[in-house]
């Protein structure tokens, strides 16, 4: 029988390394673990590296819980890293404690290497708890896993739901794609198809591009029709742009797709997704909260016509999906 959660030490990976998380999931996660334990982190500590981090908190809690370690390899000096990581896991190991691997892509998004693909193996032989945010990733990983597997999708921050459909004032996007734009996110394959099949379809696209190739490549589409805003934008400044938009569209591409933290602030905003029929795409469909399409042609003719996703089912996935249940979860499984 485990202590109560309340008495045992977690250690949250990715530690904070600034002021605040650039992604606002690991910041919901760790206070609502700080609820259930005594977190091992400590406050303002410095991150000189990543790794550095990890191994040093290995002598100092009962449950680790770790997010995006297997990518640790493709950081600077990563192969460095990874022996720090790998030399940290022997002790903890040692130690007889426990890890909770947060299982968030099929395998990283540039592909894996050697030293990906061993963590990978080692948490599938050695973790004590995987959970993942969608069905067909957990499936995935209960096919290799020695241990317990979770799907939990991916839970809601409390924050203000955004305007429902009725009452809007009428859009003035079609298509909004806001977020981060990396390659496997699939915007220039879209912009390319769009161009092709000319559907004058009126689009938006806000986030930062760190890839000046990718850049380039979005910025030649850039026209009357196409908006292409090269910026990190603020929630509530995103949020206008959901209000503003008829759907705000994920075009992933590549076989990693799994879950998506933009998805989820995008029914919490008010928005009507549409994504691949893949991982948590496929997922949210089944709660009537996501669209998704099976191919490009499938894709243009949702956009051609009117759907909006409905306020009950909205309210509902917002109460059920909570980041309380997730810490929860956790405390009672390891």
């Amino acid at each position: 029988m485990n202590r109560d959660a309340n008495q045992r030490r977690a250690y949250y990976y990715p530690p904070l390394k600034d002021e605040a998380y650039a992604n606002p999931y690991s910041h919901n996660y760790r206070e609502a673990l700080a609820r259930h334990f005594r977190l091992a982190n400590k406050p303002g500590a410095p991150v000189a590296a990543l790794s550095l981090a990890f191994f040093l908190s290995a002598f100092r809690a009962d449950v680790y819980i770790v997010n995006w370690l297997e990518d640790i390899a493709f950081r600077r000096f990563g192969k460095w890293q990874f022996l720090l990581v790998k030399l940290g896991l022997a002790i903890i190991r040692l130690r007889r404690k426990k890890i909770v691997w947060m299982f968030h892509n099929i395998h990283p998004h540039s592909g894996h290497n050697a030293e990906s693909r061993w963590l990978h193996d080692y948490f599938f032989r050695h973790a004590s708890l995987i959970i993942s945010h969608s069905r067909e990733a957990a499936q995935y990983a209960l096919e290799r896993a020695q241990c317990t597997v979770q799907y939990v999708c991916h839970p809601v921050a409390p924050c203000p739901v955004g305007a429902t459909h009725r009452g809007r004032p009428a859009a003035t996007t079609d298509v909004l794609i806001w977020g981060t734009i990396i390659a496997y996110k699939g915007v220039r394959e879209f912009l390319e198809e769009n161009a092709r099949r000319a559907t004058g379809l009126r689009i938006r696209i806000l986030g930062a591009c760190p890839d000046e190739e990718l850049h380039r490549a979005i910025e030649a589409f850039r026209g009357p029709q196409v908006c292409y805003e090269r910026r990190r934008a603020s929630f509530d400044e995103i949020g206008q742009a959901i209000r503003q938009s008829r759907y705000v569209l994920f075009p992933y591409v590549g076989s990693c797709v799994s879950s998506s933290g933009a998805l989820i602030d995008t029914i919490v905003m008010g928005g009507t997704p549409i994504g691949p029929r893949v991982g948590a795409f496929h997922d949210l469909e089944a709660e009537e909260v996501c669209l998704t399409y099976q191919d490009y042609d499938h894709l243009f003719r949702l956009l051609s016509e009117p759907h909006t996703i409905g306020d009950e089912a909205r309210q509902e996935f917002i109460s059920s999906n909570t980041w309380e249940g997730l810490a929860l979860l956790v405390g009672k499984s390891v």
